[in-house]
């Protein structure tokens, strides 16, 4: 130990118990320590400082330490204040409370300018921003790079056209802080997205947070008030193969050291979110799910790949489907039913994609094998823990098919989403 840094008893306990909570080597704390204004003034030469510990008070230090020193080597930059306020609130101490949000984008300039600045005004400010530009051809790039500028938060990965599963991977990879969410570049978030999750998570020292409610074109009212459930790995694989939970990798917080064995499949580009979640709710001791709207997911995006009908599109999304069977750990008996319901669904989504595209005669094969099962396993919907409003679209479609994309077509005229499913 360095007797110039510290060599007074008092200087001394203060040290280890710095060493303690930040988990670094001496050399490393040292110099931490010299960059945080607010524990040592820049000004104290090395034979003061030990004058200068044994002047503050221990419980005010402590206090200061949990906002000023960095655990490990990961992170680099004080707590913010905006998120050490919350910390004193919640009385908790983590490991590393940076909350790193990966945004893949690819040909969104239109929206992505709104996406970044939704998350830089996040109520939760200790975040950094890994935009994934996927290979975009049109001005989502240069938005990126201009952000950047913007925020020192802002990190831009720019790649090779991979996919949506290689650009999120990418961006995990880039990732530095504890916990992670993801965002859609079309999408935008409420001020509260982050802290949201994070608070419950922390406070109940949760694998995975996330909220079974979100925003949307058809959806743009708050919930009147909120209910915080408690789920086991089971518990949330059924929920979200039930569709009680949004199936997207969207309105999740993940513990950052929890996921090091759980990626993004790459050959999967629909239905990767779905295998990312099931895979993460698999492997959790503790899930909470609370349902307050945090986030904005946009139906009006021309390009978005849930818009459009593409054959590859529902081949991949069928497949994804039977890879999330192929990796079950869990096989109990409502497992397997809200398997099947899962599976149902998926078929009548994409039947109804098909018929309000008006492809039925230019697909025939996958049309019918979409309308056979819709009509075949409807009923699924009937044994499971699904919604009211699940149960009905299932009863709706066993008897007929098609008022469901009749329905679906005179919503988007109500709510003025002008897109073409073609």
């Amino acid at each position: 130990m360095s007797s110039a840094f510290v060599d007074t008893e008092k200087g001394n306990k203060l040290f280890e118990m710095m060493r303690h909570l930040a988990g670094v080597e001496e050399a490393m704390l040292e110099e931490g320590m010299m960059k945080q204004r607010n524990l040592v003034r820049p000004s104290l030469k090395p034979n003061e400082r030990n004058t200068f510990y044994e002047k503050i008070d221990e419980d005010d230090f402590m206090d200061n330490l949990k906002v000023g020193i960095q655990p490990k080597e990961r992170i680099k930059a004080t707590i913010p204040a905006g998120a050490a306020r919350l910390l004193k609130k919640w009385g908790e101490m983590e490991e590393n409370y940076k909350v790193s949000v990966v945004v893949p984008v690819y040909n969104v300039d239109p929206f992505l300018e709104k996406c970044v600045e939704s998350i830089l005004k996040q109520t939760w400010d200790f975040i950094e921003i890994i935009l994934v530009d996927d290979g975009s051809t049109d001005n989502s790039g240069l938005i990126c790079d201009q952000m950047q500028q913007k925020d020192n938060r802002v990190k831009v990965l720019h790649k090779k056209n991979g996919g949506v599963s290689a650009a999120r991977n990418s961006g995990m990879e880039m990732a530095s802080g504890g916990f992670i969410c993801f965002v859609d570049g079309d999408d935008y978030v409420m001020p509260d997205y982050i802290e949201y999750m994070l608070e419950q998570i922390v406070k109940n020292k949760a694998d995975i947070a996330l909220t079974t409610q979100m925003f949307g074109n058809f959806d743009e009212e708050q919930i009147e008030s909120d209910a915080i459930k408690i789920w086991n790995g089971e518990d949330a694989v059924e929920a979200i193969l039930c569709y009680q939970v949004p199936i997207g990798c969207y309105c999740k917080l993940f513990r950052m050291k929890f996921l090091d064995d759980i990626k993004f499949i790459p050959e999967i580009f629909i239905g990767e979110g779905f295998n990312f979640n099931v895979a993460a709710f698999q492997k959790a001791k503790k899930i909470i799910a609370g349902k307050r709207k945090t986030y904005y997911y946009r139906r009006d995006n021309p390009t978005s790949a849930m818009t459009k009908f593409s054959i590859k599109k529902c081949e991949c999304g069928l497949w994804a489907l039977e890879v999330i069977k192929q990796n079950l750990t869990i096989h109990s008996d409502r497992i397997l039913a809200a398997w099947k319901y899962a599976n149902w669904r998926t078929h009548s989504d994409f039947y109804d994609m098909c018929v309000l595209a008006g492809m039925e005669k230019e697909y025939p094969e996958m049309y019918k094998r979409c309308l056979k099962v819709t009509r075949k396993d409807a009923l699924s919907a009937l044994h499971v823990a699904t919604s009211k409003q699940n149960k009905l679209r299932a009863v709706i479609m066993w008897i007929c098919p098609a008022a469901i994309p009749i329905a679906m077509r005179v919503r988007k005229l109500k709510y003025h989403v002008n897109v073409s499913n073609r």
